[in-house]
C-alpha cells in the first residue's frame, strides 16, 4: 500500500511540474475560464480537506490554476477573491471563456495565493487529471 501511494505521489507530482513547465513554455502566470461556457465534458473540481479538521471536506469548483513561485496551485470558483468578469469589460468587449495572464499580471492581480482563501494545492492525481484535461481544452479555445 506505501508503494502504490508512494508511486501516486510521484506521479502526481510529474504531472504538475510538467503542468508548471507547460505553463511557463506559453509563458502563463494563471488561467482562467468560465465553467458555464467553457463546455468541458465534467466540471474541473476537488475534493478539498480543511486544514483545521481533516475530516471536514467539501468539493471545491475549479475555475482555473495559478502558478506562483514554482508552486502550482488551483484557483477554487466562488471562493478564491477574483471573478472572471474582472478580466474583460463587458461594455467593449465580447464575453471570453478563457483568459490567460502573464506572470507579471498573474502576480499584481492575484496576489499571494497563500495569504487568501480559495486557492489550493489539494487534490487526488485523478482529479489533477481531469483538471489537467480542462486546462488543455481552455487553451485550445483561447
Amino acid at each position: 500500500m506505501e508503494n502504490t501511494q508512494a508511486a501516486e505521489a510521484a506521479l502526481l507530482a510529474k504531472a504538475k511540474q510538467d503542468l508548471i513547465n507547460d505553463m511557463k513554455s506559453r509563458e502563463i502566470g494563471a488561467i482562467i475560464w468560465d465553467n458555464a461556457t467553457a463546455g468541458f465534458p465534467y466540471l474541473p473540481e476537488i475534493l478539498h480537506h480543511s486544514k483545521k479538521d481533516p475530516e471536514k471536506t467539501r468539493v471545491a469548483q475549479i475555475m482555473g490554476m495559478y502558478r506562483y513561485d514554482d508552486v502550482l496551485y488551483l484557483i477554487e470558483e466562488d471562493r478564491a477573491p477574483i471573478k472572471f468578469d474582472d478580466f474583460w469589460n463587458p461594455d467593449t468587449e465580447a464575453a471570453p471563456t478563457v483568459v490567460t495572464l502573464t506572470e507579471d499580471i498573474a502576480l499584481k492581480e492575484l496576489g499571494d495565493p497563500e495569504a487568501v482563501k480559495g486557492y489550493t494545492t489539494q487534490g487526488t492525481l485523478e482529479e489533477w487529471t481531469a483538471i489537467a484535461d480542462c486546462y488543455f481544452q481552455a487553451l485550445n479555445q483561447d
